[in-house]
């Protein structure tokens, strides 16, 4: 027979894994907020201590500043030097 010190011991270890399966089952079906524009992303995870469009916007008018329209360039790195096929500049001609 196990003695009651034991006992406790098993029930809080219980215990401590139901609460990590809830966390994990809840973190799979958390969504976060995610801002994009050009090559920058952003995601954040929801809290009620964010204020995501006031956050977002700052964000945006921080990038807008510091980078004016090149902010919207999309680079992608490796492909600087790559010719479009047969010298055309675009998909219609």
């Amino acid at each position: 027979m196990t003695d009651s010190s034991s006992r406790e011991e098993d029930i809080h270890m219980a215990a401590e894994l139901m609460e990590a399966k809830m966390a994990l089952g809840q973190a799979k079906t958390q969504m976060t907020h995610m801002l994009r524009m050009g090559n920058f992303h952003i995601e954040i995870v929801p809290s009620q201590d964010i204020n995501i469009e006031e956050f977002f916007t700052k964000t945006m008018d921080n990038i807008w500043d510091r980078f004016g329209k090149d902010a919207l360039e999309v680079k992608v790195s490796g492909m600087e030097n790559m010719k479009p096929p047969n010298g055309g500049g675009g998909m219609h001609k």
